[in-house]
Formats: structure tokens, C-alpha cells, sequence
């Protein structure tokens, strides 16, 4: 039986709950690495067991290599299962299996079938009343299912049966939503926790980036924000830059000695690639959609052996398969797209002995557009709507030899010490220091800029506000304003308590100090907290609702 952690094991128990209050499709979302797919055929089992071993059960997915991936995960468990895929994928299957295992578990007959989704769709005519007969199908990767799309259109065959989907990132990039009401299919999500508590844990790895110095962004054509970029885009930026030579020097730099996985923007691109790791006495390999399935596989051994110390790929293995071994990750290919940063970065954060954390080498500027890993993000099965001005959350190290990107609400550099903001003054001590110039850091905007910011924010008594008024305008005037300056002054309290509540969770949960979080704060909302208590009533409480919204981690 598959042994599953505790957070595992409550999610399993969260979807078989609301399957059982009537919600027919669920969508699972759990970080890259948290055990997506023991957790679901944990839970075939556990169908299979409690409905009896007949309970037709179909597993789908897009790749084969992910056809085979559950394949195996459903062999190691002894349970036989259909496949339902090209006929060369199923014989490469049942000989991995035989390989490992001493023999095979595909079985024609099994109510457990694994299904490639493009296989289904071609052959729908030859499955249609098999299909019907389905009571529970599962997919993987389920960020791509859409009604209208071939996803959508081959769950719709499964008339008769409820649904589960999993993925490690529910955003899609043109910002359709995955909810039954906009574009997808689910009723509702069940969350499992984020990467940022995975790590804290002990269940993925701790986890370095690097972004070096790189000329590729220059040469890269932009495109629309709801399109990733073109591969013709990308293969330019590859030949006009100096990127093929970068990757190997900040290999060797950041990461020598380390099993890598490269991700490369192009076939050409990766080949040069390997050449120039391999002209350095690094034994490197560049796979792609071509590359044939045996080669493939060998290639895999031989880096699970160490034989090979860089595995460059093309749009392989950026998406649900687990390569293991993975100590270095380098993005030498630039994306648009939230969930392929997201899984990229995922396959270096699985734990292993001697790892004490994951490198990640970013020469195309993902994490500065996207974010860190472990950045809290808030999921919808709503459409994405637009987004106003994108706001810079990271600073990257001054430090030549650190160059890691690092929230810039700390003061320091949390892995070489290098001082986030040198402010700069007049020789005599005069010069005023504005908080934009510092990012709101109260250490070292001067004096004399605080107090006007701290007088802005003492608001005038309503009594003194009503006599005022009176005698400037007339006595009911007077009254309307004592009436709206003591709703001004309530919703000061109110953003005042929001605030004080937000910031107790930051040193808590966070250990941030005072300092930072000020500075936290002026970074999300362009203002520093004295600022925003002398907001009008209005901005106020808009603020009410934002605080602690908007990517705290």
C-alpha cells in the first residue's frame, strides 16, 4: 500500500468528502513535488477497495512519458491496469515494467485504464460505449482542461462518472478560468499546502537562485500578455546573445560538480549547448521531442547514475515528470506562463540525501517576471482578470559572486550579507531622503520627512472640525463634517487593527522585523503605514481589503 504524509492523506479525505456531498468534478491543486500522482492512485486504491475491484477507473494524461510515469506508479503497487495509448508506447511500457519489476501489470481486462488523451480522441468511435461505462476518471496537469478544448472534449465522454483534476498551478495564461461556471470543467478546488510550509517541513528541498548578468532579454521580441513567447522569438534571442556560453561559465561558477537539468529555448540552441559543456570536460545531453524513446531512456539511467551531470531538454520534462537526482536548475528558456516557471523550477525542489539545497540559474529573467517559489499565490476557478501595474518585489544582490534575487523588504542579502540600500546624504547631514529612494525603510528616511508624514496622519477632532466648518460655512455644514470626520477616524482604527494583525502574522509566521516590514508594506502599496493612515475615508478602506493580500510569502 502506498504510504502517504499526513497532508497528502487529508486532501485524499477532503475529495472523497465532497464526492460524496454530491460535487461531481474536483480540482486538487499541490505544489510541484508534493506527491500529486502517489496521492491519486493512492486513491484508486482506496476506490478499488471500497467499490470492489470492477470500479472502472480511467487515468488521463497528454505525454507518454507521463503515460508511463503512472503506469509504473500503479505497478509498484501491483495493480493491473489497460493502456490506452500508441501501440509502441504500450510495448515500451510493459518492457519497463518487466525491466523493473519482473514482470507486467498491463492487463486489458483491468477497470484501471491509463489513457493518452490524443489516443482517446482519435479512437472515440472504438471507446464510446466502453467510455459510458466509466464511473471515475482522473487527469493530470488538469491546468490545460477547457470545455472546448480536446481535454474537455474527452472528459466529456465519461458521461456517467465524477471527475478529479490535479495540477501544481490552476493559472492559465490567456486567463481562462477552470471552474465549471467560466471555462472548465470543476465545481471545486481543494488546496494543499504551499511550497513555502513544503519547505519549512523538510518535504522539498531549501532552494538558491542565481541571476546572473545576461544580454538575452535584449534580443527578445515581446509579444502579447496572454501569449508565451514564439519559439522563433526565443531561438533569435539564443543565437544574437551570448547565452550558450553563459550557461556553461555560470554552471561552472555557481553549480560545478552539481547534476543539472538545463532547459533549453530550442533544438540548435541545446545541441551548441552541449558541445560547450562538453569542450569543458562536462559530460552533457540534449533531448528533445525527436530524440527517440530509447535514447531517451538511456539518457535518464546514465544521469540517475551520474554519469551524465547535465541533462539539457527542449519542452520535455517542464511538466509532470519526475526526473530525479536533480540538484541544479538552469532556465535558459523564457516563459510567460506562470505554471511552466512553476514546474521548471519544481523539478530541482525534491528532497535527497547529501542535497542541502537546489540551485537554480536563471539567464532569462523567469524569476524576476514571475516570482519565487515559494511566493504565496491565491487560486481561482474564476477567469484571471486583467492585472493593473505590475509591481517589483525582488531585488537581486549588488554582490557579483552572489547575484541572488531576494525580497526586498529585507535590509540585507540573506545568503552573502550584502547591504540592501546604501542612502546617501548631504556632508552635513542635511539631505532629505525621500521613501520611494529607500523603499519606505524607516532607518534611513530622515527625520524631518517622518514628522510630516506622522502629522499627515493626525486627524483633526470632530468637534473642533464641526466649529471650524460652522463658522466658515453655516452650522449644517458644521454637522456633516463632525458626522464624516468621526467615520474617517473609525475607518483609521479599522486600517490601523488590519494592519497590526498582518504585521503580527509577518513576525510570526515569517520572522520579519519591524524595519522590514515596513518596508514590506511601502513596496505593496507604493505608501509607507503613516502614509496610509492619513489616507481619505475612501483609500482606506480599499486598504482594509488589500492588506495582506497581493503575494506576502
Amino acid at each position: 500500500m502506498i504510504k502517504l504524509r499526513p497532508y497528502q492523506a487529508k486532501v485524499k479525505a477532503e475529495i472523497f468528502e465532497a464526492w460524496n456531498n454530491g460535487v461531481k468534478n474536483v480540482l486538487l491543486v499541490m505544489p510541484t513535488g508534493g506527491g500529486k500522482t502517489k496521492t491519486f492512485c493512492s486513491l484508486v486504491i482506496d476506490t478499488l477497495n471500497n467499490q470492489g475491484a470492477g470500479f472502472p477507473t480511467a487515468i488521463m494524461v497528454h505525454r507518454k512519458e507521463l503515460v508511463q510515469q503512472i503506469c509504473l506508479t500503479l505497478a509498484e503497487e501491483e495493480i493491473p491496469h489497460n493502456i490506452i495509448a500508441a501501440r509502441k508506447d504500450i510495448k515500451g511500457i510493459i518492457a519497463a515494467e518487466r525491466r523493473m519489476f519482473g514482470k507486467q501489470f498491463y492487463n486489458a481486462q483491468s477497470s484501471v485504464t491509463v489513457i493518452s488523451v490524443d489516443t482517446l480522441n482519435a479512437r472515440y468511435e472504438t471507446y464510446k460505449h466502453w467510455c459510458k461505462g466509466i464511473r471515475q476518471w482522473i487527469t493530470d496537469e488538469a491546468a490545460h482542461v477547457l470545455k472546448e478544448n480536446k481535454w474537455g472534449k474527452a472528459i466529456s465522454y465519461f458521461e456517467n462518472a465524477r471527475g478529479l483534476g490535479v495540477t501544481a498551478t490552476p493559472e492559465r495564461l490567456d486567463r481562462k478560468g477552470l471552474g465549471s461556471h467560466a471555462d472548465g470543467v470543476f465545481d471545486v478546488m481543494i488546496e494543499g499546502p504551499p511550497t513555502r510550509w513544503m519547505i519549512d517541513q523538510g518535504f522539498l528541498s531549501k532552494y538558491k537562485i542565481a541571476i546572473p548578468d545576461s544580454d538575452y532579454q535584449q534580443y527578445l521580441e515581446k509579444n502579447s500578455n496572454t501569449a508565451d513567447y514564439s519559439k522563433k522569438a526565443m531561438m533569435q534571442a539564443s543565437q544574437k546573445s551570448h547565452i550558450v556560453g553563459d550557461v556553461v561559465e555560470n554552471y561552472l561558477k555557481f553549480a560545478k560538480g552539481k547534476q543539472a537539468i538545463l532547459f533549453a529555448s530550442d533544438v540548435n540552441t541545446a545541441k551548441k549547448m552541449q558541445k560547450e559543456f562538453e569542450d569543458k570536460g562536462i559530460v552533457a545531453k540534449a533531448l528533445d521531442g525527436t530524440t527517440p524513446d530509447a535514447q531517451r531512456l538511456d539518457a535518464l539511467i546514465k544521469y540517475r547514475e551520474r554519469e551524465i551531470q547535465v541533462l539539457i531538454n527542449v519542452d520535455l520534462f517542464d511538466e509532470g515528470l519526475d526526473v530525479p537526482g536533480i540538484e541544479c536548475v538552469i532556465m535558459a528558456r523564457p516563459t510567460k506562463s506562470l505554471g511552466k516557471h512553476l514546474q521548471m523550477i519544481g523539478r530541482g525542489l525534491r528532497i535527497m540525501d547529501g542535497k542541502p539545497h537546489m540551485i537554480l540559474i536563471d539567464h532569462v529573467g523567469n524569476v524576476m517576471e514571475q516570482g519565487l517559489p515559494c511566493k504565496i499565490r491565491s487560486w481561482t476557478l474564476d477567469r484571471i482578470k486583467k492585472s493593473g501595474k505590475k509591481l517589483n518585489f525582488l531585488r537581486i544582490c549588488s554582490n557579483f559572486n552572489c547575484n541572488s534575487p531576494y525580497d526586498r523588504a529585507l535590509t540585507e542579502c540573506p545568503w552573502c550579507g550584502e547591504e540592501a540600500i546604501k542612502a546617501s546624504r548631504n556632508s552635513d547631514g542635511s539631505g532629505r531622503i525621500p521613501p520611494a529612494q529607500v523603499d519606505g525603510d524607516l532607518f534611513l528616511i530622515d527625520p524631518e520627512t517622518i514628522r510630516e508624514l506622522e502629522a499627515k496622519a493626525q486627524l483633526e477632532d470632530p468637534g473642533h472640525m464641526a466649529k471650524r466648518v460652522s463658522y466658515a460655512v453655516n452650522p449644517a455644514a458644521g454637522l456633516r463634517a463632525m458626522k464624516q470626520q468621526g467615520e474617517r477616524i473609525a475607518t483609521q482604527k479599522e486600517l490601523a487593527q488590519a494592519i497590526a494583525q498582518w504585521a503580527g502574522e509577518m513576525k510570526k509566521f515569517y520572522g520579519y522585523s519591524d524595519r522590514m516590514i515596513h518596508k514590506k508594506f511601502y513596496i505593496h502599496h507604493q505608501m509607507t503605514i503613516t502614509e496610509a493612515l492619513g489616507e481619505p475615508k475612501a483609500e482606506m478602506e480599499a486598504l482594509i481589503n488589500n492588506v495582506g493580500n497581493g503575494g506576502y510569502y
